[in-house]
């Protein structure tokens, strides 16, 4: 199976006067393609740090991340934001839809961003299969402030695989819910995954998550510590040569 994602001797330190956090300490990691994996750990993990720089929103101090092939580490502010644009999907705590536009303006805005449109074409179909599975096809009209929070969640995981990304990042997407409405949306990237093979990353602190997951990687401390991954890595890895120090 291809791998998707991997880091190589991922650190990440942030500066504060003379201080040095280091949150990253030395991640390596491999994600295929199709996975449905969780990374969970407490608030100071580096789980969110470790998410940033997946998602390209972060860049390393050191170590290396290959992303569907293409080496992200040493790549410039306009390169990031295509690999962003092209390769990954977000779905955040907080849903971040536009109060003032519909549901369907707002996936609209990011098609349009990536260069889709909403001309008829496959994209379009595979929207159409999409908001079915997340059952929201009947509400493309309403705006946020109609919608239930689970509902609103649907649709910010709607826009954000509306362009098909290689990656789907979820960063605490149940933080806001209830416990209903959390179990309907984890079921939902479940469902994703089995159908349309979408690889999701999902980002917590709440060990009742990694129930609807398949795999689970542990963080403490800026490591990781537990990865019940059971297959054996026996190719060679992209990143066999150490990562350079920075």
């Amino acid at each position: 199976m291809k791998t998707l994602l991997e880091t190589a001797g991922l650190r990440k330190v942030y500066t504060a006067g003379k201080i040095q956090i280091e949150a990253l300490r030395g991640v390596d990691l491999r994600i295929r393609e199709g996975e449905l994996v969780a990374i969970m750990g407490p608030s100071g993990c580096g789980k969110s740090t470790l998410m940033h720089v997946l998602g390209a929103m972060t860049k390393p101090t050191a170590g290396k991340v290959v992303i569907d092939g293409q080496e992200i580490s040493g790549m410039g502010d306009n390169e990031l934001t295509r690999i962003r644009r092209d390769k990954i999907g977000f779905v955040f705590q907080k849903f971040n839809l536009l109060p003032t536009l519909t549901a369907r303006a707002n996936i609209d805005i990011a098609r349009y961003i990536h260069g889709n449109g909403v001309r008829s074409n496959g994209h379009d179909q595979h929207l159409r299969e999409i908001l079915q599975l997340l059952m929201i096809e009947n509400k493309m009209g309403r705006k946020p402030s109609e919608l239930s929070g689970g509902e609103q969640q649907r649709f910010a995981i709607a826009r954000a695989v509306a362009n098909q990304p290689a990656i789907l990042l979820a960063d605490e997407p149940t933080g806001s819910l209830d416990s209903k409405n959390s179990e309907v949306v984890l079921n939902m990237f479940r469902e994703l995954n089995r159908k349309f093979r979408q690889t999701v990353i999902l980002v917590t602190h709440n060990p009742e998550l990694a129930a609807f997951t398949d795999r689970l990687i542990e963080m403490r401390d800026g490591v990781i510590v537990g990865d019940n991954d059971s297959v054996s890595w026996d190719t060679e890895s992209e990143l066999a040569q150490p990562a350079p120090s920075v």
